[in-house]
């Protein structure tokens, strides 16, 4: 009787054992995916601020032009 119940235990802890390996499995593939898609947005924040950067240097450009063409007046 006693081999039985330790058979049945074995078995529980093996069912356990693979349904926590299981749901490694899956935290493992969502941790991936969401490590893509943070990697996405930081490329992403990065052409915005590269554009950005870009409007700034286009106003500041601007800005430099109507000062210089009003002080020539």
């Amino acid at each position: 009787m006693g081999r039985i119940n330790f058979m049945k235990i074995v078995e529980k802890l093996n069912q356990k054992i693979e349904k926590l390996i299981y749901e490694y499995e899956i935290l493992k593939k969502e941790n991936q995916i969401l490590k893509n898609d943070l990697d996405e947005l930081k490329n992403k924040n990065d052409e915005l601020e590269r554009n950005n950067q870009d409007m700034l240097l286009k106003i500041d450009s601007t800005l430099t032009f109507v000062e210089a063409k009003t002080n020539a007046k």
